[in-house]
């Protein structure tokens, strides 16, 4: 009699202990609900809700169901009453203090004192249901999508035979209860499977330590493969001894599908990417290289491996690294892309290349900006050619001097400048000594090779803020802006006068060729551009006329003579 009450009680501890650890592994609640309200609860319950017994027993429990989910748990629980089925319901559970808890739950009905009464229970799935919205809101770059699960539970022995198994794992096998009980899990394993799993639960069983989130293949019955992902823990009597397994797996065909579609649709992307014309890259919030395609490694002249974590200030002149901080950091703050935004970028050689990037914002799953994708586009060419477009706008042919365009924007920024300083501002207009006969006794090509020799002296002598234009035929202006005194310029006239009294010598030839320059000053001799250069060009002609290869300033009396007489030389 004693042996067979010690029986009982252990098949009641195993019971006990079995039951504690099925609703502990599988990280589920339990009540009782009778009439509406509750009549039981357990402490996972009560942990998982934030509630106390107290606090619950008597509570009418879709109270706590979120309001746009009472009619469907009240649905589903009459349902299960009616039926006497077992039904699960997902809905949103508000705990203590508001939170709102996503459960998946499902409801038995059953007798409890005497009266008809539903037993729930449900454990927490807030985490998967974020998961879900973010691989939902991820859709636009990995397209994936995971399908909702159902969580199985079994039990086997040593041996590998099944000794209980819930309704969700036969709902997902395809078999009855009846059905697997007892049977090997090479029933629902295909061959190519079947040692590794049973490595994997001898390794539990050497080391008593759980395995968890290993991927096997599952066979329904009818045939059908899925992939489910498995965790198992050993299962001990209470000596502590391991006597099988409990696993837990879920259903995880639908992402290693997408996983798998995913991987090809990122293989063919970054095969699209290689293999396009325009340079395509992304960089970190830093601004360094995470990814380059073939394309972007010739625009900027190095290897993947050399551009890879290099930073845009190792590679853009310095004058364009606030620029392009600008561009991303506006990318960053709106959210918005930048379409053909313009920058320099200088290759391992040190040549210049002209880009124009489309500027992206690069976003994690969680949606936060992490850096930033660029298609870029190499317009060097174009950009020279507008270069030499522009130049030829503004600039001498022959000489590539300033022309007449680019002067009179120049006279007027230092007319300007000199209005709000207070300083003087000279022109100095400059014509050759018998430059016809040069080109009348040895030809226009040598005059032309005398044209540009002479601007190189001009330029030689002169400081950069200085202008050196040619207006025309033999004619050249110097503009000196920001001079403190007319000697300053005299100074000038009279270095031009000692390098042109040097002999220009090219191609077998020596030709001695002197210079006369007229000298206005602003605001002495005039106080607007077209006054100053007239008065320049009356006193150069004064200039000639007084013997040449000499300058004059128009502030003497006989240039202003010479001026109003008009006298052409």
């Amino acid at each position: 009699m004693k042996k067979a009450v010690k029986q009982t009680k252990s098949r009641m501890y195993g019971s006990a202990e079995l039951a504690q650890a099925l609703i502990r592994c599988a990280g589920t609640g339990i009540y009782i609900v009778q009439d509406g309200r509750f009549h039981y609860v357990n402490s996972l319950f009560q942990e998982l809700t934030g509630y106390t017994e107290k606090e619950l027993l008597d509570v009418y429990s879709l109270d706590l169901v979120h309001p746009d989910d009472r009619e469907v748990v009240r649905k589903k629980a009459i349902e299960s009453l009616k039926s006497g089925r077992s039904l699960p319901c997902e809905y949103r559970f508000m705990k203590k203090g508001g939170e709102v808890m996503w459960v998946l739950e499902r409801l038995t009905s059953t007798e409890y004192k005497g009266k008809r009464a539903t037993v729930g229970s449900f454990m927490d799935i807030t985490e998967r249901k974020q998961s879900e919205e973010t691989l939902a809101k991820s859709e636009e770059r990995y397209r994936t999508i995971m399908d909702e699960t159902r969580d199985d539970y079994y039990e086997t022995d040593l041996a590998g035979h099944y000794t209980f198994v819930n309704d969700a794992f036969c709902y997902s096998a395809g078999y009855d209860r009846e059905e697997i009980i007892g049977k090997s899990y090479k029933l629902i394993h295909p061959n190519e499977d079947v040692e590794r799993i049973y490595e994997t639960f001898s390794q539990v069983y050497l080391t008593g330590q759980p395995i968890k989130g290993f991927v096997t293949k599952f066979v329904h019955k009818d045939k059908s493969t899925r992939v489910s992902e498995q965790s198992a823990f050993p299962m001990r009597n209470e000596k502590g001894e391991i006597v099988g397994f409990r696993g837990v797996s879920h259903d995880v065909t639908e992402r290693v599908r997408m996983e798998e579609a995913l991987r090809r649709s990122e293989e063919r992307y970054r095969t699209m990417i290689e293999e396009i014309e325009e340079g395509y890259y992304e960089v970190d919030i830093a601004g360094s290289f995470t990814f380059v395609n073939k394309a972007a490694c010739r625009q900027f002249g190095r290897s993947r491996e050399e551009l890879i974590g290099l930073n845009y200030r190792d590679y853009v002149p310095k004058e364009d690294v606030k620029s392009i901080y600008k561009a991303w950091n506006g990318v960053f703050r709106t959210g918005e892309p930048v379409q053909a935004f313009p920058f320099t970028a200088i290759r391992k050689d040190g040549t210049q290349i002209f880009l124009e990037n489309s500027i992206s914002p690069l976003r994690n799953k969680a949606g936060k900006i992490v850096g930033f994708r660029s298609v870029s586009r190499d317009v060097t060419e174009r950009k020279h050619f507008e270069q030499k477009l522009a130049n030829m706008a503004t600039h001498d042919s022959l000489t590539g001097l300033p022309n007449r365009t680019l002067l009179s924007d120049r006279l007027a920024m230092g007319l300007a400048l000199s209005r709000r300083s207070g300083n003087r501002m000279a022109v100095m207009m400059l014509d050759l000594d018998n430059f016809k006969v040069v080109n009348d006794t040895m030809g226009h090509g040598v005059g032309d090779q005398l044209l540009k020799s002479v601007g190189e002296r001009l330029t030689s002598v002169t400081r950069r803020s200085d202008t050196v234009a040619r207006m025309g035929g033999d004619e050249f202006v110097l503009v000196l802006p920001q001079i403190a005194q007319p000697t300053n310029a005299a100074k000038l006239a009279q270095r031009v006068l000692e390098v042109f009294r040097e002999p220009f010598i090219f191609n077998g030839h020596r030709l001695n060729i002197t210079t006369s320059v007229g000298i206005a000053v602003y605001p002495d001799d005039g106080k607007e551009v077209e006054e100053l250069l007239k008065n320049a060009d009356a006193a150069m002609y004064w200039a000639k006329e007084q013997g040449r290869d000499a300058y004059k300033f128009y502030g003497s009396d006989e240039s202003r003579a010479y001026d109003k007489a008009q006298i052409n030389v």
